[in-house]
């Protein structure tokens, strides 16, 4: 779905695929932000988050990362976790070109996406001047099962497009049971991953966590207390490694993994609680 004044358009890859992305001017404009979706969805699932950034004055793009929705790429499957990364990072340049002297271009992500952004920040923080993770996995709610693990590694050499179901249970998702039937209906949200996307995901976050203390950027992490997808206890250690400066942490009891989903009035918080960070930073 294309919202008003939203422009769509693509970009190449490093590695030659199309990538797709969505864009919204803020007028006035105060700020700009690139904003990183999760695993198996796509860029059309923050329309609302948009509105209310556009309506604060800033300026929104979004892409769709390689192997998800409207882009190019078989789903779910990456040979370097990296690829993400320079893919996100053609995608803040976009964002900034033409960028007004002083104006500052901020980087969000949630789940898969919150990763990419913190694991972003430690390589390229002097693209950005903040960055905003939701819900980041840091570390999977379930460990994985030490021969399912053996298993991925095996397949990850011998037959890394090997795709298999994420076993993602969508009702853990949200309380919102008309977000979590929309996701299941939703035909450019798919439930694939590969066996190099597996061993590449888990080499990740293992090095994300071991270099937090490359962050020097201002960081917030809002991080849902009742996550049945992603590991909360991971983020606040994750949170309390973190030697910048300006650092803020907002922990929210009895909330599931989206918490941009969630039940009306906790996503009016969660939400307020993002655009009072953001009016703190422009």
């Amino acid at each position: 779905m294309a919202y008003k004044n939203e422009i769509h358009s693509t970009f190449k890859s490093d590695n030659g695929l199309t990538i797709f992305y969505r864009h919204r001017k803020a007028d006035p404009e105060r700020a700009r932000l690139v904003i990183a979706h999760g695993l198996g969805e796509h860029s059309g699932r923050y329309s609302h988050v948009i509105d209310r950034m556009v309506d604060k004055g800033i300026s929104v793009w979004t892409p769709d990362h390689q192997g998800f929705g409207k882009s190019e790429g078989k789903r779910g499957h990456i040979l370097r976790f990296d690829q993400y990364l320079y893919d996100l990072k053609k995608m803040i340049e976009i964002a900034k070109d033409t960028l007004p002297q002083g104006m500052k271009c901020f980087l969000l992500g949630h789940s898969m996406g919150g990763l990419m952004v913190l694991f972003f920040a430690e390589k390229f923080s002097g693209m950005i001047d903040g960055v905003v993770a939701s819900s980041p996995g840091l570390r999977p709610a379930i460990k994985v099962p030490v021969i399912k693990g053996a298993m991925g590694k095996i397949m990850s050499s011998i037959w890394p497009g090997l795709t298999f179901d994420n076993e993602l249970d969508s009702t853990n998702l949200t309380h919102d049971m008309d977000v979590v039937h929309a996701y299941d209906n939703d035909p450019l949200v798919h439930r694939r991953v590969s066996a190099r996307w597996f061993t590449q995901y888990l080499s990740a976050m293992e090095e994300t966590i071991q270099s937090a203390v490359k962050i020097n950027v201002p960081v917030l992490m809002q991080v849902a207390g009742d996550d049945r997808i992603v590991d909360a206890r991971a983020s606040r250690l994750f949170f309390e490694s973190l030697t910048a400066n300006d650092k803020t942490l907002f922990f929210y009891d009895g909330l599931y993994h989206e918490i941009y989903n969630e039940i009306t009035d906790h996503r009016q918080q969660v939400l307020n609680d993002l655009e009072n960070w953001m009016d703190d930073h422009i």
